[in-house]
């Protein structure tokens, strides 16, 4: 019997790539063949955004794509089914059916164990044709995840849904309730992520900050830090999407002094302005970021804060939009990230009066990003002659460099995955390593680096001898 060759394709946050791990998981349990390239396989599944605008444009060209791979390869039988999933597909389903005939099977969020039934129904799966409900997604299904991301480093979802009334968010519609995962079936899934060689974690969910707060009636995200610190092979630990409204004092405690919880904060703000805030639904006001912004920076020494903001909020005045920027200039942001707003159907946001111009929103953007990047090579340059412990995470050969000059691709503790800066690291000798001597420098290593110069938003050194170079093994 010829087993179907399945190849998936990814789009949206890091909580949606955890979701598509698992799908090819179980996909491959089930006796699927997965392959990398969508022109070489049978089924193609497609797991999609649907928060934003853009999002959702994204989603549905990616989908368009896939249908004309279908049809032109209907001829020789290659395709025989295309599959749309993801938050997508959930906002959508009965549109997605009628203006894309071409889709075979629309698939929400809470039926992903239904996908390899549907592809191979020949072989039993292990959800025996049943899908899992939304309620019921936060269980064992990590043990079946075939992980997407390089070796080294993971993303670990501890919650599912959210509860927060942001106006502008489709996010709780779409996944439902804020949902907790069992400690120890999250260290569980840590452990089996280290075994299988990811040094770095990176926290996720919709909201970390609450983590806990429904399954044991209390903040518990520092308990999971604690606890996750102690498996040996990690090295780091990186919290994403926290919400400002909901840090707490054993929360900022336990990432000052956790040697292995990297000093970054990923703090959405939003905006600054009260009017705004509330309009938003943020739970928040001014004074309140701005103390726990003071009490992050005074008790976490080194700390990189990467936020958010979003302009062109339905109301925004002249004057608004000034504060915000006249914030961002004082507070100086580590890494920020801006954006303008989305009107999404479903949201007390998009029948608000007064909605932007995109003319409007576009030049907003603009002077956000022209402050912010004077902020980043300003403290890019104050980088210049310090030490940073670096992540190794490719082979690269550095443009403009004399003699096409090789070196390495990596990350320091204030760099996330995917959305921040790189370091650029020269050297091809190999350094001598603490722990394992003569050892070349290799993807997934940590290594000390010298910061001898910048490269727009990137840092470039060279491996300090003096410090030599530190297995991640």
């Amino acid at each position: 019997m010829k087993l179907p060759k399945v190849a998936l394709i990814s789009l949206g946050c890091p909580k949606n790539l955890v979701d598509s791990e698992k799908i090819l998981g179980r996909v491959a349990e089930n006796g699927c063949v997965i392959c990398q390239n969508p022109e070489d396989a049978d089924v193609l599944i497609v797991n999609t955004c649907g928060f934003i605008e853009s999002a959702k444009e994204e989603s549905i060209d990616t989908i368009l794509e896939a249908s004309k791979l279908k049809t032109a390869s209907s001829a020789s039988g290659r395709y025989s089914r295309l599959i749309v999933t993801g938050c997508l597909a959930q906002r959508y389903k009965e549109s997605l059916r009628t203006e894309i005939p071409e889709i075979d099977n629309v698939i929400g969020l809470g039926e992903f164990d239904t996908i390899a039934d549907l592809i191979n129904p020949t072989l039993p799966s292990p959800s025996n044709g049943k899908g899992r409900s939304v309620e019921t997604r936060c269980g064992d299904d990590w043990k079946t995840r075939l992980r997407l991301t390089p070796k080294h480093y993971a993303y670990l979802r501890i919650s599912e849904g959210c509860n927060n009334p942001c106006t502008y968010c489709a996010i709780p519609a779409i996944r439902g309730p804020f949902r907790s995962r069992p400690l120890k079936q999250i260290i569980e899934e840590a452990e089996q992520l280290a075994i299988d060689g990811a040094k770095e974690l990176n926290i996720v969910a919709e909201d970390t900050t609450a983590y806990g707060i429904d399954l044991y009636k209390e903040q518990r995200l520092h308990t999971l830090l604690r606890k996750l610190s102690r498996i040996d092979s990690v090295h780091w630990i990186r919290l994403l999407y926290t919400h400002p409204a909901h840090f707490y004092s054993e929360l900022i405690e336990e990432i000052a002094r956790n040697e292995k919880v990297c000093k970054y904060i990923d703090l959405p703000i939003q905006h600054i302005n009260n009017e705004i805030l509330k309009r938003m639904g943020r739970k928040v006001t001014r004074i309140q970021i701005e103390r726990l912004i003071e009490e992050l920076r005074s008790k976490v020494p080194g700390l990189f804060i990467r936020t958010s903001v979003i302009v062109g909020f339905p109301g925004e005045t002249e004057k608004q939009f000034d504060e915000l920027l006249r914030f961002i200039e004082d507070t100086a942001f580590e890494r920020l990230g801006a954006f303008t707003y989305s009107k999404e159907e479903g949201t007390k946001a998009a029948n608000m009066k007064k909605q932007a111009s995109k003319k409007t929103q576009e030049r907003c953007l603009e002077q956000v990003m022209s402050v912010q990047q004077k902020i980043a090579f300003k403290k890019n340059k104050q980088m210049i002659g310090k030490t940073l412990e670096v992540l190794i995470e490719e082979r690269a050969r550095i443009e403009g460099a004399r003699n096409g000059f090789r070196g390495w691709l990596g990350r320091s503790y204030g760099d996330a995955p995917d959305v921040d800066s790189n370091v650029l690291v020269q050297g091809t000798v190999p350094i001598p390593l603490i722990y394992k001597a003569g050892r070349r420098a290799t993807v997934g290593n940590f290594c000390q680096v010298l910061i001898t110069d910048t490269k727009d938003y990137d840092l470039c050194g060279v491996q300090n001898a003096e410090f030599g170079m530190r297995s991640a093994e």
